[in-house]
Order: C-alpha cells, then sequence, then structure tokens
C-alpha cells in the first residue's frame, strides 16, 4: 500500500462515522446515506493520483456528501410529485414524558426545508463556522444565518407538535 492509500484509508477511518451522520440528517435514511458517503470515498481513492493535501481529501468529501444528498432529495421530490400514493404513518407511543429523542428530531430535522436543514446539520451538527457552512453551500454568511434562523424557528414549531 502507497503512503497516499495509507493517508486515505486514515481519513476514511477518522472521518466516515461524521460522515455517515451528516449524510443520516440530511436524507433521513441510513442505508442511502451510507451508500452516499461510500461513493464520496470512492470518488475520492479514484482521484487520489490528483490530490496532494489531506484537508482538501476532506473538503471535498464534505462536499461530495452534501451534494449527492441534494440529488437524492431533488430525486425523491420529483419522485413524490409525480407518485400520487399517500402513505399513512400511525402514531407513536405517547413520549411527553421522556422529552424530544433522537428519532424524533430526525423527523423534525427531515420536515424542513432542504437548505434550512443543510444549514442546520452543518452549522450545529457538523459545528462548521458561518464562512465555512456558507462556502461549502456556495451562499453568503448572511443567507447561512436567515437558513438557520427560520430552520430552528420551524424545528422548534414541529417540536412542540410533537411533544
Amino acid at each position: 500500500m502507497d503512503e497516499l492509500t495509507a493517508e486515505l484509508t486514515d481519513l476514511y477511518n477518522e472521518h466516515y462515522s461524521q460522515l455517515l451522520r451528516m449524510a443520516v440528517l440530511l436524507v433521513d435514511d441510513r442505508s442511502a446515506a451510507e451508500d452516499i458517503v461510500q461513493d464520496a470515498f470512492v470518488r475520492v481513492f479514484d482521484s487520489r493520483a490528483r490530490l496532494r493535501d489531506r484537508d482538501r481529501a476532506l473538503a471535498f468529501l464534505r462536499r461530495s456528501v452534501l451534494n449527492k444528498s441534494r440529488s437524492l432529495l431533488r430525486r425523491r421530490q420529483v419522485s413524490r410529485k409525480y407518485q400520487h400514493r399517500l402513505v399513512q404513518r400511525e402514531p407513536g407511543p405517547d413520549e411527553s414524558a421522556h422529552g424530544v429523542d433522537r428519532t424524533v428530531l430526525a423527523e423534525a430535522i427531515a420536515r424542513l426545508p432542504p437548505r434550512q436543514r443543510e444549514a442546520i446539520v452543518l452549522r450545529y451538527y457538523a459545528d462548521f463556522s458561518e464562512a465555512y457552512t456558507a462556502k461549502i453551500m456556495k451562499v453568503t454568511p448572511g443567507a447561512v444565518k436567515a437558513y438557520c434562523s427560520r430552520g430552528v424557528t420551524r424545528l422548534s414549531s414541529l417540536l412542540r407538535e410533537r411533544v
């Protein structure tokens, strides 16, 4: 194994779970998120000869996961638009005494508009700065603040409905 391949293996071991959690929060489907993250790592591995900086590899992975998540969400949206089937969810057990659990929070995040969901996940889950989040999302820092503000407000109302 050459040095670059070893570095990519270390990158995989260090960041796979973080990227997977980010993708799960964005697409609300663990198996799809696993595919997204795995595809991102395969793309980096395939282009390893052109890769010189490990920090750029991580940035490329994050951007790739975000873009692939957006693509999946677009495909889902088109699919929902043209499939006229309604899926009824059965109400879960009363969880009001337990506060908000991860499942409820993940469902609420999944109900956010895509850009608000991306901003919330990148800012508060991945703990990126406003500037870095703006760079990843290709928007201004002010737009990130607006998306986060609206997203937090919407999450609060969604969680109040649920709890």
